[in-house]
């Protein structure tokens, strides 16, 4: 005689009690069921990919990083470029020194050239620009322009005490200006500009003074450009 197993036994007897319900009790049963749970186990099966797809994953190449290598790069140059110092740099390390010096004659007036620094910094700010060391140096000679100008009229005035803070001071400024160029550097330069431009008579000072201060790069005194430039254009022409 067949012996069945407790799994078998129990598969026959819920086939002999589904024999016993109707049939239309069991579609009713059936249909108030959802949908999902009569999906049976073994049709859910896992989405192999694609012909294509396994194809692209063969044929796909290694990441390129040369974008980040480039990037690296970059940033590490503009690293190396902030880490050389500036103008405006050196001007707030000697202003931190005189603090720590207590040396107030020479802390104030950094103080001043340092507003004065950020006074053009707004004004190039405003028009799109940046503060560079040619544009610190213009402000730097516009205020020794200022010492000069008080130092003649202090002592004029017979005022030796002011006259003496604003040596000082104009000392200071002068110790921030590059290497001036010499006289004989200025005549050579503003011949050549002349020559360059095809110009002459005293209606092309205003040229000739901006293309030669242009190219002189704050190494020259406009005075002394304007007193090249003048007698070079009297003695040329009209």
């Amino acid at each position: 005689m067949l012996k069945l197993g407790p799994a078998s036994t129990r598969c026959c007897h819920a086939f002999a009690s589904m024999a016993c319900i109707p049939a239309s009790a069991r579609l009713s049963s059936a249909a108030s069921i959802p949908r999902t749970s009569y999906i049976p186990h073994r049709v859910i099966q896992t989405q192999r990919p694609s012909h294509r797809f396994s194809q692209f994953r063969r044929q796909q190449r290694p990441l390129d990083y040369s974008f980040s290598r480039g990037f690296a790069a970059a940033a590490a140059a503009a690293s190396d470029g902030a880490a050389a110092a500036t103008l405006v740099d050196r001007i707030k390390a000697d202003m931190k020194t005189a603090m720590k010096a207590k040396d107030q004659p020479r802390l104030e007036a950094i103080r001043f050239l340092n507003a004065a620094i950020k006074q053009r910094e707004i004004e190039l700010r405003e028009g799109g620009g940046a503060v560079t060391d040619q544009e610190v140096v213009k402000v730097i000679q516009k205020l020794v322009k200022q010492r000069r100008d008080s130092i003649e009229s202090y002592r004029s005035g017979g005022r030796e005490d002011l006259v003496a803070k604003e040596q000082s001071e104009l000392s200071l400024l002068e110790g921030y200006l590059p290497a001036m160029m010499g006289a004989a550097e200025v005549e050579q330069l503003v011949e050549q500009v002349i020559a360059e431009l095809g110009l002459s008579g005293p209606k092309a000072m205003g040229p000739v003074m901006k293309a030669v201060m242009a190219r002189a790069g704050g190494r020259a005194d406009s005075k002394t450009v304007s007193d090249a430039a003048k007698a070079r254009l009297a003695g040329g022409g009209k």
